[in-house]
């Protein structure tokens, strides 16, 4: 009998997590939630139970699975993996409440974790809403060294991505990372953290192909963007409208670290606004590596610099920058009355309709043309 009374109460709580409604079954945290007294102040063991529920089920029809976290939600959890391939065909997760970490490092159940969000291995992700994901980051800066500190969020190996709406506060490192992922698209995102915050990049981006940045904003103490090759390279990334200030600028870059092959191409970055930033738009490379630029354009860029120097064209001896395009840029000094510069080194450029005059000079092969012919004795 007792047995009977187990298996029925069982039935009635996995009916508590189903509802259907165009054709998706609807799971909710609370559901999963077996303290009712909610004394347990660490979610994670539920989160990971409503994550199998997720992703192991089938559902009903063609809609897939969703888990909602609705708006008056708070859930403190210690770093997840969320790993696939997944049964579902469609996974759907909306965030309203906030999720946050544990506020100090050492309440973490694992210090030297990649991420404390991450999700690994998922096709057909779509996570979206308006809530908040808080890890604390502020109390990791200086207590822990930078190789030591997680990101935030992390998509690894993931196919087919949407990431929409959500707001993210003070990472202890890059606030979202996407790596080794084709096809995903992070839209109207709010990555917030101080100016002077070390290392804290809005999206890091390296072995991804088919990548989209659209209509966010990205306050933080480093890049807002940085989008790195590997071996595998990364290509066809697409930023539009996004709003980088403060921090160090949408980059490519670092690229050659360790002399090892970085391939990036084929960005666009445009209708996309600086302010207070170190940098706009660049490109960097490690020294001493002798990386290759070419087929970059610089086009329609309008604003001030508080530099003198605004534009920076520092390209290896060797390798040189080939086919560097620069056309309509209209830059003034942010000091009334003060010129600007550029600086230039083994650049081929072509500029048009640029109010900075740009000399490169002649690459060092170029001289040799016109050095006299050694004399014959």
């Amino acid at each position: 009998m007792k047995c009977l009374k187990t298996l029925f109460s069982m039935i009635i709580l996995v009916s508590c997590h189903l509802e259907y409604g165009d054709g998706r079954r609807i799971l909710r945290i609370k559901d999963f939630i077996t303290d009712t007294n909610h004394k347990n102040v660490d979610y994670s063991q539920v989160f990971q139970k409503a994550w199998k529920g997720l992703c192991e089920g089938e559902g009903e029809g063609t809609g897939g699975s969703s888990l909602v976290i609705n708006e008056n939600e708070k859930y403190t959890i210690q770093p997840q993996l969320f790993e696939g391939p997944c049964v579902s065909s469609y996974i759907h997760i909306q965030i309203d409440g906030k999720i946050e970490a544990p506020k100090r490092p050492k309440q973490w159940g694992n210090k030297r974790t990649e991420s404390w969000l991450m999700f690994k291995n998922v096709e057909s992700l779509f996570i979206n809403g308006s809530g908040v994901l808080d890890p604390h980051g502020e109390n990791w800066w200086r207590s822990v060294r930078h190789s030591k500190r997680p990101r935030t969020l992390s998509f690894k190996q993931c196919t087919d991505i949407i990431y929409n709406g959500l707001t993210q506060y003070n990472s202890p490192k890059n606030h979202i990372s996407v790596y080794g992922c084709t096809n995903a698209t992070l839209s109207n995102l709010t990555l917030l953290a101080p100016e002077k915050s070390p290392n804290t990049d809005g999206i890091g981006i390296s072995l991804s192909h088919n990548i989209r940045i659209l209509d966010s904003s990205i306050q933080t103490g480093d890049d807002c963007i940085a989008i790195t090759g590997g071996r595998g390279g990364s290509s066809d990334i697409n930023i539009t409208r996004v709003a980088c200030g403060p921090g160090h600028g949408i980059s490519i870059g670092s690229l050659g670290k360790g002399d090892i092959d970085d391939t990036v191409e084929n960005v666009i970055v445009r209708s996309c606004s600086f302010w207070g930033t170190q940098n706009g738009a660049r490109i960097k490379t490690w020294h001493g590596n002798a990386v290759k630029v070419s087929d970059v354009t610089f086009r329609y860029i309008e604003g001030t610099s508080a530099s003198k120097i605004a534009i920076k064209l520092d390209c290896d001896e060797n390798q040189g920058c080939h086919n560097i395009v620069m056309e309509h840029i209209k830059l003034t000094s942010a000091k009334p009355g003060k010129k600007l510069s550029a600086y230039c080194k083994f650049a081929d450029v072509k500029a048009s309709f640029v109010n900075i005059h740009i000399n490169c000079g002649l690459y060092p092969q170029l001289l040799l043309l016109f050095s006299p012919l050694p004399k014959i004795i």
